[in-house]
């Protein structure tokens, strides 16, 4: 094949290293995978874009370095024992995807997928991932969610809660949870505020409870694919046998999973039902009017646009919507929104393997913040919701944190 050739068209999870040789010859080492879009720019301060280079300063942590990495080790120009620490430079990255927005639309170029497929090639060859991540993976494989809780304990959320058993029954709509809400019980409130949502706009809902699994997302980002390829079989055969006819997830994870990774997965039946992220099932229900905020509240605050949510599946106006909708709510914005949002650092394994650095990054973000004069940040994620109560826990600045979820329940005085 030349150079000019038309290349064969492969689903994402079928690609390997070889299939992005010329992406990864033509980086041009520019360096806008490390800092904000030029003309959103505000300040030096918070002009910076990846975590992981803003913390360690050399290039391999980049985008651009990742590519580099994988055109040497496509190329033979090295091997993995010629520079163990390679490992670090894979997995110390939150997979935010600032990176490949910026990258994109500069030179339309994918570093993002070529980190996500060097991973892949690490697993494959046995030099990673990292021990913490073997723990998750062997977590979802024997508990079917990677904090190595019993199943039993996976509904312990909803104990309180009225929603229909799928295992028995039949319903419209699946709420998927997801695994870190469900077990954590300081995510509760996301998942039971969510609950309470639906329930008050007449929605047809239920839920697998005990018997739900764990997306995947965690294991696709780390570069499983082996093991992911079967989540995602399980889980499209339970969902569609369930009958439903729409999914809705607060967890932008489970999103992505659903919408836009089991698409990517070769030979997989198609999911039949639609899927949406709870923020858009809100907008739709706020403007058929099965939701209506009047109670006041009266609150400045800012919000966090998680990665996977924003850049990933490319929803930014939802989340907005709700809060303009909600009476006493001001919105003021960070400096770093929407597709040039800086990471909360709990991403792709990233608060797993490096702690520290997770940390390090929530506390940045805190800090820009609080220099909007918000007295609290919003968001809808737990990754970012665990990460970013690290953050203010770590930081010289007191915010509170909410869920919109928990907001939209005040407002709507339920």
């Amino acid at each position: 094949m030349t150079y000019y050739e038309k290349k064969p068209e492969k689903k994402f999870f079928e690609k390997q290293l070889e299939d992005y040789r010329d992406m990864v010859w033509g980086c041009a080492r520019c360096n806008w995978c490390q800092n904000q879009w030029g003309w959103n720019v505000k300040s030096a301060e918070f002009s910076e874009i990846c975590p992981a280079f803003h913390e360690y300063r050399i290039f391999p942590y980049s985008g651009m370095g990742k590519m580099h990495i994988a055109r040497a080790l496509i190329e033979g120009d090295f091997d993995y024992e010629d520079a163990p620490e390679m490992i670090d430079f894979i997995y110390t990255c939150t997979t935010c995807g600032a990176c490949e927005m910026n990258c994109q639309r500069l030179q339309d170029k994918e570093p993002l997928k070529v980190n996500e497929t060097l991973r892949a090639k690490f697993v494959q060859d046995g030099f990673g991932p990292k021990p913490e991540h073997k723990r998750l993976i062997a977590s979802v494989k024997n508990y079917s969610n990677p904090w190595m809780q019993p199943r039993t304990q996976r509904d312990r959320w909803a104990r309180t809660i009225k929603l229909k058993d799928l295992n028995k029954e039949k319903a419209e709509t699946l709420f998927f949870v997801g695994c870190t809400a469900a077990f954590n019980n300081t995510l509760w409130k996301m998942a039971q505020s969510t609950a309470a949502i639906l329930l008050a706009a007449g929605v047809d809902v239920g839920m697998f409870g005990k018997e739900e699994l764990c997306c995947g997302s965690p294991i696709a980002r780390i570069g499983d694919r082996e093991t992911f390829f079967t989540i995602a079989q399980q889980n499209v055969k339970r969902i569609n046998e369930s009958g439903v006819r729409e999914i809705i997830t607060f967890c932008p994870g489970c999103y992505r999973s659903l919408q836009h990774d089991y698409p990517e997965v070769p030979g997989l039946e198609p999911l039949r039902p639609a899927v949406y992220h709870s923020t858009e099932y809100v907008v739709r229900l706020l403007r058929e009017q099965r939701l209506i905020p009047q109670k006041p509240i009266p609150l400045k605050v800012t919000w966090h646009d998680p990665c996977h949510l924003g850049r990933h599946c490319g929803i930014y106006d939802a989340p907005r919507d709700i809060l303009a909708a909600l009476p006493g709510i001001e919105l003021v914005e960070m400096e770093r929104i929407k597709d040039q949002a800086w990471c909360c650092g709990g991403g792709g394994g990233a608060r797993a393997a490096y702690p520290n650095f997770a940390r390090a990054t929530a506390v940045k973000r805190i800090a820009e913040a609080y220099k909007t004069g918000a007295l609290a940040i919003v968001t809808q994620c737990p990754f970012c919701e665990q990460n970013l109560m690290d953050g203010i826990a770590q930081s010289e600045h007191s915010m509170q944190l909410y869920d919109l979820s928990e907001l939209v329940i005040k407002a709507i005085g339920e």
